[in-house]
């Protein structure tokens, strides 16, 4: 009868343990240092044409000849040829 007891006290020890744990790694917040987000910026603004637009968090269109970049805008330079376009997105040209 005690090693029945003792099992289904360990049991409701490790369910416990294991439930807390779980809670506690979905309850913690997806926290990214500044380099974390510079090195996420950086990355994305890669993707971008040769250096005439720059990543954006809103519905803008960079246009370059007849070439749409979704969530970009113009950087103003001499001679660039691109301009920003807004309300547009991945699915719209």
């Amino acid at each position: 009868m005690k090693k029945k007891y003792y099992a289904a006290l360990l049991a409701v020890v490790v369910i416990a343990f294991t439930g807390y744990n779980v809670y506690q790694s979905q309850k913690a917040d997806a926290f990214l240092s500044d380099l974390a987000m510079a090195n996420v910026e950086a990355l994305a603004n890669g993707e971008l044409s040769n250096g005439n637009c720059e990543g954006s968090w809103s519905q803008e269109c960079c246009k370059c000849d007849y070439i749409h970049y979704p969530y970009a805008c113009a950087i103003e330079v001499t001679g660039n040829s691109c301009y920003t376009v807004s309300g547009c997105s991945h699915y719209t040209n």
